[in-house]
């Protein structure tokens, strides 16, 4: 018995069972930090994105034309898009603010809709002036406008660093990439590697410590959201040349901090949603190579944030938003605690958010969820059948969360084997058919070594079953990131039978 599913004209369907992605080129190059114009290479760029298809030359819905910083200012047939130094009564913030459903809301619902970053971007600029000549790094290091801005564009002065120890061996880095640890080389020549540890549910101490033969190439280490323990930090001290640690959320409490003061290389540190306190914290303020520390939402108050910046003027220390309840901000997006997104019988799904006193509320039928009507999370959500989670945040004097989505889908078959019958790109082929059976689902970064990519082949696949099985539907997951060139199916075919010889369409 065998199922062939074939993608013609650059299919891009995500991994999983039945799950393949296709047509992957680099997206743009980004503007260095230190030459980047906030308006020009941060702002317009959500414009032209999320907003440019309603408002251009052609369309220019509601006489509102967004393509240049003149028409911009101009506004439209409801007036100016904003008040310079006042984002509570800007139209901007207040369209993008309305429910999704409301016809006025901005963009649409049929379009793809602004990240809570990118609206704290907007609100952030409007509330600074709406200025359309200043430059990033013209904003103080710890102001937000300058992080947000920060994470979007390039290094400083897109300066590639030399590294001075040999590359590590091929075949080493091959057996250790596995189905919950991603490490990759920061670009095709340099020796430094990139490790993402992900998938909490099956995480254990192993993970890093296994990681001790490559101690010498990794340069960025990340543990967002792993039950990482302080004891583990010791293997990561032993990381002589670690550049980048992300820490966030995980079970550090800060005892094991001084075995990273032996990383003379460490320039940034993420320690947010963890429960360090100021004692623990202080002892790595001494560190000369240290630029960058992130505390928000940490047990740290904000009197001891700034003490640790005073003590270290040369280091920018983060601590994040502090909620006076003057100026009403969205709420970030819940976030689930299961990486896994296929189930047999049943899955059990639990559902966190960052800020303490937050109502969430949720649907499983694919419904918007509201403030009042739909199900309140208490301890966990139980799915039984393929399902659609809508989740959203709530709380008073806050504005509501964006709605996440999350796709859950029940499969009882799986493929005793699968074959590609045409190669996949050489730079997006990961481990082959392997990932595509591995019962999860792949993000949206396309370089975590998770995606199979097809770019210059039609993507076909063939699946063999040793018993005949009794399908009743197939399911695909498509994604679509244009700024990425990453493009929807044009044609997808699936054929089957019991001879691959003869299969029916």
């Amino acid at each position: 018995m065998c199922l062939i599913v074939t993608g013609h004209y650059g299919a891009t369907l995500t991994h999983g069972d039945n799950f393949v992605l296709a047509a992957l080129i680099p997206a743009k190059e980004k503007v260095a930090v230190d030459k980047a114009v906030i308006f020009d290479d941060v702002v317009m760029p959500i414009f032209n994105e999320k907003c440019l298809s309603c408002h251009n030359l052609e369309k220019a819905k509601g006489s509102l034309i967004l393509t240049d910083a003149k028409s911009m200012l101009k506004g439209g047939k409801n007036g100016k898009l904003f008040v310079p130094g006042k984002p509570e009564i800007s139209l901007l913030l207040e369209r993008i603010h309305l429910p999704v459903d409301d016809k006025k809301h901005m963009p649409p619902k049929s379009k793809s809709q602004l990240t809570p970053e990118e609206i704290t971007i907007l609100a952030l600029w409007v509330k600074g002036n709406a200025d359309l000549k200043k430059k990033v790094i013209e904003l103080p290091k710890s102001d937000s406008l300058r992080v947000l801005s920060a994470s979007l564009l390039g290094p400083v002065g897109a300066v590639e660093e030399n590294y001075d120890f040999a590359a590590a061996d091929e075949s080493t880095v091959k057996k250790l990439n596995n189905n919950y640890r991603v490490i990759y080389p920061l670009d095709k020549v340099s020796p430094a590697l990139e490790v993402n540890i992900y998938n909490r549910s099956i995480y254990k101490p192993e993970a890093i410590k296994e990681l001790e033969p490559l101690k010498k190439q990794i340069v960025s280490l990340n543990l967002n959201n792993l039950p990482v323990k302080d004891e583990e930090l010791k293997t990561i001290g032993g990381f002589g040349n670690l550049r980048k640690l992300n820490l966030n959320f995980t079970d550090v409490k800060g005892d094991g901090l001084k075995y990273l003061k032996s990383l003379n290389h460490l320039n940034a540190l993420s320690l947010s949603g963890t429960k360090v306190n100021f004692g623990s914290v202080k002892q790595l303020i001494g560190m000369k190579s240290l630029k960058e520390l992130t505390l928000w939402n940490t047990g740290l108050k904000e009197t001891e944030i700034a003490q640790l910046q005073k003590m270290n003027k040369e280091l920018t220390v983060i601590g994040g938003f502090k909620d006076d309840g003057k100026n009403p901000v969205k709420l970030n997006q819940p976030r689930l605690t299961t990486d896994v997104s296929i189930f047999k019988s049943s899955l059990s799904l639990q559902v966190k958010h960052p800020i303490n006193g937050v109502q969430i509320r949720y649907t499983t039928d694919g419904s918007e969820p509201d403030s009042l009507k739909s199900l309140l999370y208490d301890k966990e959500i139980v799915i039984k059948e393929t399902a659609t989670l809508k989740v959203k945040a709530y709380k008073a004097g806050w504005y509501s969360s964006d709605v996440v989505s999350f796709n859950f889908y029940q499969s009882n078959y799986k493929p005793d084997s699968m074959a590609f019958l045409l190669p996949a790109n050489e730079k997006y082929k990961s481990e082959g058919p392997k990932v595509l059976l591995d019962n999860q689902l792949g993000d949206f970064d396309v370089n975590n070594g998770k995606w199979i990519g097809f770019r210059e082949n039609n993507m076909e696949a063939i699946m063999f079953f040793k018993q005949p099985v009794s399908l009743k539907s197939v399911t695909l997951n498509v994604m679509r990131q244009v700024q990425a060139y990453i493009l929807l199916p044009q044609e997808v075919e699936i054929w089957g039978g019991a001879d691959k010889k003869a299969l029916n369409y």
